[in-house]
């Protein structure tokens, strides 16, 4: 392995509080979806707090089919736990993380000749459209933000309820 290659310039690609912050939103989100499969293990009654079988079920499915399966268990659950009466709240929350974190993770984001930090997307509903945004740290602090929430609402949600195990249940 080349000695330099791993030592990259000050401020490539783009400034280094901004990679700080796309870190900080990295590492949040794995947090998140580790949860979700917490969450839904819970919910489906499982006795361990990270059982395998709920490791299995949702180790292929996306972070919206994770929220969805969540969604519809509490739904399920909900007249039985009232602790699970806001669920409805923390999946806003989730898709609220979801929306702003998939931003940042699936469009380039760069500095262009002025010295101003973009992001570019297009969508091809319709019709191609292509657009491109000013990209300032508070947007990326905001993201982080979403996720953090989203994360304690749906810890707070799950902490709060002990669902028995389906034999147990009447």
């Amino acid at each position: 392995m080349h000695p330099k290659r791993h030592a990259f310039p000050k401020d490539w690609p783009v400034p280094d509080e901004y990679l700080l912050e796309l870190g900080r939103l990295t590492v949040l989100w794995g947090t998140l979806e580790s949860h979700c499969v917490v969450a839904f293990g819970k919910l489906a009654g499982y006795e361990q707090l990270l059982d395998v079988r709920a490791v299995i079920v949702t180790a292929h499915l996306n972070f919206q089919q994770r929220i969805d399966a969540i969604s519809t268990l509490c739904e399920h659950l909900a007249p039985e736990y009232p602790t699970l009466s806001n669920y409805q709240d923390v999946i806003k929350q989730l898709k609220a993380a979801q929306k702003a974190r998939n931003k940042f993770s699936h469009n380039p984001i760069s500095i262009d000749e002025s010295g101003h930090i973009g992001l570019a997307y297009a969508s091809a509903r319709g019709s191609l459209k292509l657009n491109t945004e000013t990209v300032h740290l508070a947007d990326i602090k905001e993201a982080c933000a979403k996720a953090h929430e989203a994360l304690c609402s749906l810890h707070s949600l799950i902490s709060q309820t002990e669902v028995k195990p389906i034999w147990e249940r009447t």
